[in-house]
């Protein structure tokens, strides 16, 4: 059950951009500059590690935010060294 404040996520609306970098890589602060303008669309995020701490991964979902936005974050995140993959999806 929703929480009265929790958003509802409407399929096609919300897009989830996610990060996958070596355990202890992870540099949350460079992930919210390349999320820049659109960060006050973020209405979740998720920090999870692998079983046996292989890696780190950090999703984000957005409401409302245009997909080529997000193909400019991923080409941006894809480009730093500490970043194995990146990715969105609906």
């Amino acid at each position: 059950m929703l929480s009265r404040g929790e958003p509802i996520l409407v399929p096609g609306l919300a897009w989830s951009l996610s990060v996958r970098c070596r355990s202890g890589h992870l540099q949350v602060i460079t992930l919210w500059q390349v999320i820049g303008c659109y960060a006050s669309r973020v209405k979740r995020f998720r920090a999870a590690t692998s079983p046996g701490a292989t890696y780190e991964e950090f999703t984000v979902t957005f409401m409302w935010i245009p997909e080529s936005a997000l193909v400019d974050m991923v080409t941006r995140l894809a480009a730093l060294p500490w970043v194995l993959d990146a990715w969105f999806y609906p």
